[in-house]
């Protein structure tokens, strides 16, 4: 991750309320996708277990949807897992300095093989 931009504490509401909606976009397409190890390997696991129960409990719903409904009901998980990585960066404005996928991409390549 970048280690310019601002750490999500540190942004305004708006800023913060930016960043929080393509966080939960994100996380809601990696859950999708069922590769959540490296934010397990980041973060409390009950913080995902309680994320990933709402999720469960409404999957028959569209992605769009499903983030929605998730930042209603886990927004304070949402928001204490972004207070416990620092590494994030975001503009001004809220949007991450680097993109999602890619940060992601970076991250598993430093996760440790299975021989």
């Amino acid at each position: 991750m970048s280690t310019e931009g601002k750490s999500y504490q540190d942004l305004s509401a708006d800023a913060q309320a930016t960043a929080l909606k393509s966080f939960i976009a994100f996380y809601v397409d990696q859950y999708k996708r069922e590769s959540l190890e490296i934010l397990g390997s980041e973060v409390d696991n009950g913080l995902i277990s309680s994320i990933n129960e709402i999720l469960d409990q409404n999957s028959f719903m569209g992605r769009g949807e499903l983030a929605a409904e998730s930042l209603r009901l886990s927004k304070p998980y949402y928001e204490e897992i972004l207070a416990k990585l620092p590494a994030i960066k975001f503009t001004d404005d809220g949007e991450p300095v680097e993109d999602w996928q890619t940060a992601w991409e970076s991250q598993e390549e430093e996760l440790p093989t299975e021989d």
